[in-house]
């Protein structure tokens, strides 16, 4: 996590302001239209964004974002292309951010780094190398998929959900692309989790490889 003064998360039409210190503890949050003024000058916004590509950095070339757009998204009125490079995976992450969400963000905090929310995910340490892990981020209307084998990123995905029920089918959705062993599978579920969440993927991975963050919320993702 870069250490930023104030960390801004937008999804859905909400924010979620944050400090960042050693508390991580949450300032205000609410509708994105009613944000305040945010006081540090550096800070950093993660948006919870529909449309993105992660492009290895070998092959990135900036003169072609033309062509890694039109591979990303249909829809490119509205919004501004971003691209931030992620060294984790020595790779550049292309994503459109809504021209509505940047203005009302701008004005209140005119020097605010945007990044996508994928980004948060990417760049937590990795864990284990020995095992697949799979990395289930939930946001109150979406989920983040991330899959590795032998601690390299594999797949990384994200989808709109409305319950645990989708939350469940995805997961296994993602583990067949990659293929792996649910049996020793390591998985990893922080954000917006419940008790109805943790009693259905019992079903499908060894409960003691199943780690749940209990801090359900988007400070989950920084703690």
């Amino acid at each position: 996590m870069d250490t930023q003064q104030n960390i801004l998360f937008v999804s859905n039409g909400s924010y979620f302001l944050y400090e960042n210190n050693s508390s991580k503890e949450e300032i205000e949050n609410g509708q994105l239209n009613n944000l305040r003024s945010i006081s540090s000058e550096n800070a950093i916004a993660y948006i919870d964004g529909e449309h993105f590509n992660l492009i290895p950095q070998s092959i990135f070339d900036e003169s072609s974002i033309d062509n890694y757009l039109e591979l990303t998204s249909t829809e490119l009125k509205g919004t501004t292309p971003v691209s931030n490079k992620i060294d984790q995976i020595d790779s550049t992450i292309l994503w459109t951010l809504n021209e509505n969400i940047k203005k009302t963000i701008i004005v209140k905090s005119p020097g605010i780094d945007f990044r996508h929310l994928l980004e948060v995910f990417i760049n937590e340490p990795v864990a284990q190398t020995i095992y697949p892990e799979i990395k289930i981020r939930i946001t109150k209307d979406t989920v983040y998929i991330l899959c590795y084998l032998k601690g390299k990123l594999q797949l990384a995905n994200r989808f709109i959900i409305t319950g645990e029920d989708d939350i469940i089918y995805y997961t296994l959705l993602c583990t067949e692309h990659v293929q792996i062993n649910k049996e020793i599978t390591r998985c990893s579920i922080k954000g917006f989790a419940d008790n109805n969440l943790t009693k259905k993927i019992n079903k499908f991975f060894r409960k003691e490889n199943i780690h749940i963050n209990e801090n359900y919320s988007f400070q989950s993702f920084i703690s």
